[in-house]
Protein backbone atom coordinates (compact mmCIF):
# COMPACT_ATOMS: atom_id res chain seq x y z
CA UNK A 1 0.00 0.00 0.00
CA UNK A 2 0.88 3.60 -0.65
CA UNK A 3 1.99 5.48 2.60
CA UNK A 4 2.04 9.47 1.99
CA UNK A 5 5.37 10.53 4.02
CA UNK A 6 6.85 7.13 4.12
CA UNK A 7 10.13 7.24 2.21
CA UNK A 8 11.94 4.28 1.21
CA UNK A 9 14.03 2.15 3.43
CA UNK A 10 17.10 2.91 0.65
CA UNK A 11 16.48 6.54 0.76
CA UNK A 12 19.91 8.29 3.37
CA UNK A 13 20.09 10.69 5.56
CA UNK A 14 24.03 11.51 6.81
CA UNK A 15 24.68 8.48 4.17
CA UNK A 16 23.11 5.79 6.35
CA UNK A 17 19.92 3.87 4.78
CA UNK A 18 17.00 3.19 6.62
CA UNK A 19 17.12 6.12 9.45
CA UNK A 20 14.97 8.26 7.49
CA UNK A 21 12.22 5.50 7.22
CA UNK A 22 12.03 4.90 10.99
CA UNK A 23 11.82 8.75 11.82
CA UNK A 24 8.88 8.97 9.12
CA UNK A 25 7.00 5.80 10.78
CA UNK A 26 7.83 7.62 14.20
CA UNK A 27 5.73 10.93 12.96
CA UNK A 28 2.89 9.00 11.03
CA UNK A 29 2.39 6.95 14.16
CA UNK A 30 2.47 10.14 16.16
CA UNK A 31 -0.24 12.15 13.45
CA UNK A 32 -2.18 8.53 13.55
CA UNK A 33 -1.83 8.22 9.94
CA UNK A 34 0.38 4.61 10.44
CA UNK A 35 -1.44 1.12 9.32
CA UNK A 36 -1.36 -1.37 12.50
CA UNK A 37 0.44 -3.32 10.02
CA UNK A 38 3.04 -1.09 10.56
CA UNK A 39 3.05 -0.26 14.08
CA UNK A 40 3.87 -3.74 15.17
CA UNK A 41 7.47 -3.65 14.25
CA UNK A 42 7.59 0.12 15.74
CA UNK A 43 10.59 0.47 18.31
CA UNK A 44 13.04 -1.01 19.68
CA UNK A 45 11.05 -4.02 21.52
CA UNK A 46 11.85 -6.95 19.30
CA UNK A 47 15.50 -6.70 18.87
CA UNK A 48 15.84 -8.19 15.50
CA UNK A 49 13.45 -4.96 14.20
CA UNK A 50 14.70 -2.73 11.38
CA UNK A 51 14.43 -0.06 14.11
CA UNK A 52 15.96 -1.84 16.82
CA UNK A 53 18.92 -3.00 14.82
CA UNK A 54 19.05 0.74 13.74
CA UNK A 55 18.85 2.58 17.24
CA UNK A 56 21.35 -0.33 18.71
CA UNK A 57 23.85 1.21 15.38
CA UNK A 58 23.68 4.30 16.66
CA UNK A 59 23.34 3.46 20.48
CA UNK A 60 20.39 5.47 21.21
CA UNK A 61 17.50 5.17 23.21
CA UNK A 62 14.06 4.70 20.73
CA UNK A 63 12.04 6.36 22.75
CA UNK A 64 14.50 9.14 23.39
CA UNK A 65 14.48 9.22 19.32
CA UNK A 66 11.26 9.30 18.61
CA UNK A 67 10.92 12.25 21.54
CA UNK A 68 13.40 14.18 19.56
CA UNK A 69 11.62 13.15 16.33
CA UNK A 70 8.33 14.94 16.89
CA UNK A 71 10.13 18.21 17.78
CA UNK A 72 10.12 20.81 14.52
CA UNK A 73 13.95 19.99 13.05
CA UNK A 74 15.53 18.74 9.52
CA UNK A 75 16.83 15.02 9.27
CA UNK A 76 20.08 16.20 9.17
CA UNK A 77 19.54 17.74 12.55
CA UNK A 78 17.99 14.82 14.28
CA UNK A 79 20.75 12.44 12.94
CA UNK A 80 22.92 15.06 14.24
CA UNK A 81 21.05 14.98 17.62
CA UNK A 82 21.52 10.45 17.16
CA UNK A 83 25.22 11.01 16.72
CA UNK A 84 25.41 12.82 19.35
CA UNK A 85 24.05 11.53 21.95
CA UNK A 86 24.72 8.21 20.70
CA UNK A 87 27.78 7.47 18.53
CA UNK A 88 29.04 8.97 15.18
CA UNK A 89 29.63 6.01 12.55
CA UNK A 90 32.21 6.10 10.99
CA UNK A 91 32.58 5.71 6.78
CA UNK A 92 33.66 1.93 7.21
CA UNK A 93 30.98 1.50 10.07
CA UNK A 94 27.85 2.99 7.14
CA UNK A 95 29.51 0.71 4.61
CA UNK A 96 29.25 -2.73 6.84
CA UNK A 97 25.67 -1.27 8.04
CA UNK A 98 24.30 -0.14 4.62
CA UNK A 99 25.76 -3.37 2.80
CA UNK A 100 23.75 -5.43 5.96
CA UNK A 101 20.30 -3.84 5.37
CA UNK A 102 20.10 -3.47 2.00
CA UNK A 103 20.99 -7.24 1.09
CA UNK A 104 19.13 -8.56 4.26
CA UNK A 105 16.54 -11.89 3.35
CA UNK A 106 18.63 -12.63 0.87
CA UNK A 107 20.78 -15.79 1.75
CA UNK A 108 20.42 -15.67 5.16
CA UNK A 109 18.56 -16.65 8.25
CA UNK A 110 15.69 -14.36 7.47
CA UNK A 111 15.11 -15.17 3.61
CA UNK A 112 12.11 -17.38 4.75
CA UNK A 113 10.07 -15.01 6.21
CA UNK A 114 10.59 -12.96 3.51
CA UNK A 115 9.34 -15.35 1.64
CA UNK A 116 6.21 -15.52 3.48
CA UNK A 117 5.52 -11.72 3.63
CA UNK A 118 5.96 -11.88 0.05
CA UNK A 119 3.37 -14.22 -0.63
CA UNK A 120 0.72 -12.77 1.72
CA UNK A 121 1.57 -9.35 0.00
CA UNK A 122 0.49 -11.33 -3.43
CA UNK A 123 3.62 -9.50 -5.10
CA UNK A 124 4.23 -10.79 -8.10
CA UNK A 125 6.03 -9.77 -11.62
CA UNK A 126 9.41 -8.09 -9.95
CA UNK A 127 12.11 -9.59 -8.15
CA UNK A 128 11.74 -8.93 -4.22
CA UNK A 129 15.43 -10.44 -2.95
CA UNK A 130 15.80 -8.60 0.10
CA UNK A 131 13.34 -6.54 2.66
CA UNK A 132 13.95 -3.39 1.12
CA UNK A 133 12.87 -4.91 -1.83
CA UNK A 134 9.71 -5.57 -0.54
CA UNK A 135 8.56 -2.42 1.20
CA UNK A 136 9.28 -0.75 -2.08
CA UNK A 137 7.34 -3.11 -3.85
CA UNK A 138 4.19 -3.47 -1.62
CA UNK A 139 4.32 0.44 -1.08
CA UNK A 140 4.32 1.00 -5.10
CA UNK A 141 7.86 2.27 -5.63
CA UNK A 142 9.68 1.19 -9.30
CA UNK A 143 12.71 -1.87 -8.37
CA UNK A 144 15.75 -0.25 -7.66
CA UNK A 145 17.44 -3.23 -9.40
CA UNK A 146 15.30 -3.36 -12.66
CA UNK A 147 17.85 -5.43 -14.54
CA UNK A 148 18.37 -8.02 -12.20
CA UNK A 149 17.39 -11.76 -13.14
CA UNK A 150 14.58 -13.62 -11.57
CA UNK A 151 15.82 -14.88 -8.40
CA UNK A 152 19.15 -13.48 -9.03
CA UNK A 153 20.66 -17.15 -8.67
CA UNK A 154 24.03 -18.53 -9.33
CA UNK A 155 24.73 -21.25 -12.17
CA UNK A 156 23.39 -24.48 -10.54
CA UNK A 157 26.69 -26.47 -12.34
CA UNK A 158 29.65 -25.44 -10.44
CA UNK A 159 33.23 -25.16 -12.30
CA UNK A 160 35.75 -25.87 -10.00
CA UNK A 161 39.17 -23.66 -10.10
CA UNK A 162 42.76 -25.16 -9.99
CA UNK A 163 44.20 -23.37 -7.14
CA UNK A 164 45.00 -26.03 -3.96
CA UNK A 165 46.71 -24.59 -1.46
CA UNK A 166 46.72 -27.06 1.43
CA UNK A 167 45.76 -25.79 5.19
CA UNK A 168 43.95 -22.79 3.64
CA UNK A 169 40.46 -22.61 4.99
CA UNK A 170 37.01 -21.04 3.35
CA UNK A 171 36.42 -18.00 4.14
CA UNK A 172 32.87 -19.38 5.16
CA UNK A 173 34.54 -21.03 8.10
CA UNK A 174 34.23 -19.46 11.44
CA UNK A 175 36.53 -18.85 14.45
CA UNK A 176 34.57 -17.59 17.34
CA UNK A 177 31.59 -16.81 15.18
CA UNK A 178 33.81 -14.96 12.60
CA UNK A 179 34.24 -15.55 8.94
CA UNK A 180 37.39 -15.10 7.48
CA UNK A 181 39.75 -14.62 10.64
CA UNK A 182 40.75 -18.26 10.46
CA UNK A 183 41.56 -17.79 6.83
CA UNK A 184 43.31 -14.87 7.38
CA UNK A 185 45.44 -16.76 9.79
CA UNK A 186 46.54 -19.94 7.72
CA UNK A 187 47.22 -17.25 5.22
CA UNK A 188 50.05 -15.58 7.79
CA UNK A 189 50.80 -19.06 8.51
CA UNK A 190 51.50 -20.47 5.10
CA UNK A 191 53.92 -17.08 4.23
CA UNK A 192 56.03 -17.67 7.29
CA UNK A 193 56.59 -21.59 5.94
CA UNK A 194 57.21 -20.20 2.47
CA UNK A 195 53.60 -21.73 0.85
CA UNK A 196 51.89 -18.85 0.08
CA UNK A 197 51.93 -18.28 -3.59
CA UNK A 198 53.63 -14.20 -4.18
CA UNK A 199 50.51 -12.55 -5.18
CA UNK A 200 48.87 -13.73 -2.62
CA UNK A 201 51.23 -12.84 -0.17
CA UNK A 202 51.65 -9.00 -1.24
CA UNK A 203 47.72 -9.00 -0.92
CA UNK A 204 47.69 -9.68 2.76
CA UNK A 205 46.35 -7.16 4.65
CA UNK A 206 45.73 -4.44 2.05
CA UNK A 207 43.48 -1.64 2.38
CA UNK A 208 40.08 -2.84 1.98
CA UNK A 209 40.64 -6.13 1.43
CA UNK A 210 38.91 -8.93 3.99
CA UNK A 211 42.05 -8.91 5.92
CA UNK A 212 41.88 -5.09 6.53
CA UNK A 213 37.96 -5.46 7.38
CA UNK A 214 38.57 -7.69 10.03
CA UNK A 215 41.10 -5.92 11.64
CA UNK A 216 39.05 -3.12 11.67
CA UNK A 217 35.97 -5.18 12.99
CA UNK A 218 38.42 -6.45 16.03
CA UNK A 219 40.26 -2.78 16.14
CA UNK A 220 43.71 -4.39 15.84
CA UNK A 221 46.33 -3.55 13.32
CA UNK A 222 47.09 -6.05 11.04
CA UNK A 223 50.57 -5.74 10.89
CA UNK A 224 50.69 -6.64 15.00
CA UNK A 225 48.58 -9.53 14.48
CA UNK A 226 50.78 -11.18 12.38
CA UNK A 227 53.87 -10.68 14.23
CA UNK A 228 51.47 -12.45 17.43
CA UNK A 229 50.70 -14.85 14.90
CA UNK A 230 54.00 -15.59 13.68
CA UNK A 231 54.79 -16.38 17.13
CA UNK A 232 52.82 -19.53 17.22
CA UNK A 233 49.42 -20.19 19.02
CA UNK A 234 46.13 -21.41 17.91
CA UNK A 235 42.75 -19.77 16.60
CA UNK A 236 41.13 -19.49 20.06
CA UNK A 237 44.51 -18.07 21.43
CA UNK A 238 44.94 -15.13 18.69
CA UNK A 239 41.24 -14.75 18.90
CA UNK A 240 41.73 -13.78 22.69
CA UNK A 241 45.09 -11.79 22.01
CA UNK A 242 42.83 -9.60 19.03
CA UNK A 243 39.77 -9.14 21.68
CA UNK A 244 42.58 -8.61 24.60
CA UNK A 245 44.31 -5.44 22.14
CA UNK A 246 41.43 -4.43 20.16
CA UNK A 247 38.06 -5.27 20.98
CA UNK A 248 35.16 -8.12 21.30
CA UNK A 249 32.36 -7.25 18.91
CA UNK A 250 29.02 -7.85 20.22
CA UNK A 251 26.89 -10.32 18.61
CA UNK A 252 24.86 -8.08 16.24
CA UNK A 253 28.26 -6.61 15.39
CA UNK A 254 29.54 -10.23 14.41
CA UNK A 255 26.26 -10.84 12.63
CA UNK A 256 25.77 -7.65 10.52
CA UNK A 257 29.84 -7.90 9.11
CA UNK A 258 29.68 -11.95 8.57
CA UNK A 259 26.78 -10.90 6.47
CA UNK A 260 28.85 -8.00 4.93
CA UNK A 261 31.55 -9.71 4.16
CA UNK A 262 29.92 -13.09 3.14
CA UNK A 263 27.32 -11.03 0.29
CA UNK A 264 30.05 -8.72 -0.98
CA UNK A 265 29.89 -7.95 -4.74
CA UNK A 266 26.24 -8.40 -4.58
CA UNK A 267 24.52 -5.27 -5.58
CA UNK A 268 27.56 -3.30 -4.45
CA UNK A 269 30.43 -1.39 -5.49
CA UNK A 270 33.03 -4.38 -5.56
CA UNK A 271 31.22 -6.47 -8.40
CA UNK A 272 33.86 -5.07 -10.79
CA UNK A 273 36.47 -6.83 -8.53
CA UNK A 274 34.24 -10.29 -8.54
CA UNK A 275 33.59 -9.69 -12.63
CA UNK A 276 37.62 -8.75 -13.19
CA UNK A 277 38.11 -11.91 -11.25
CA UNK A 278 35.88 -14.09 -13.26
CA UNK A 279 37.40 -13.20 -16.33
CA UNK A 280 40.96 -13.58 -15.58
CA UNK A 281 40.08 -17.10 -14.67
CA UNK A 282 37.95 -17.70 -17.85
CA UNK A 283 34.76 -18.16 -16.42
CA UNK A 284 31.37 -16.14 -17.18
CA UNK A 285 30.83 -13.28 -14.85
CA UNK A 286 27.37 -14.54 -13.86
CA UNK A 287 28.76 -17.56 -12.84
CA UNK A 288 28.42 -16.54 -9.26
CA UNK A 289 27.45 -13.36 -7.33
CA UNK A 290 29.81 -12.92 -4.39
CA UNK A 291 33.56 -12.72 -3.60
CA UNK A 292 33.21 -15.83 -0.74
CA UNK A 293 31.65 -18.07 -3.85
CA UNK A 294 34.49 -17.37 -6.08
CA UNK A 295 37.14 -17.97 -3.83
CA UNK A 296 35.60 -21.32 -2.78
CA UNK A 297 35.21 -22.32 -6.61
CA UNK A 298 38.74 -20.70 -7.54
CA UNK A 299 40.47 -23.37 -4.71
CA UNK A 300 38.06 -26.76 -5.70
CA UNK A 301 35.72 -26.26 -2.82
CA UNK A 302 31.82 -25.96 -3.92
CA UNK A 303 30.16 -22.88 -2.53
CA UNK A 304 27.19 -23.28 -0.04
CA UNK A 305 25.00 -21.29 -2.74
CA UNK A 306 25.41 -24.23 -5.00
CA UNK A 307 22.60 -26.43 -3.75
CA UNK A 308 21.15 -27.37 -6.74
CA UNK A 309 17.40 -26.04 -5.65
Amino acid sequence: MEIQGLRSAYDTVGGVVYFGRMVDKIRLHAAGKLPPEYQRSLGATNPNSFDGRCCRFFKIDYHALAARALQAGSDESLFEWACLHGRKPSDRDVEVWNAFMQKRGWRDGSSGRLKEQVEEAGIAGRVVSTFFDFYDADEGRPPRFPGEPPDAKTSAEPVLGTVRIPGLRSPWEKVGGIVHFGRMLDKIRLFKKGQLPPAWAEAMGSLNGFDDFCCYLLQVEYKALQEEALHGGGDTRMLQWAFAHGRKPSDQEIEIWNDCLSKRCWRDKYIPRLHFRLQEAGLPTDLVLTMFEYIDLDEGRIPLSFDGD
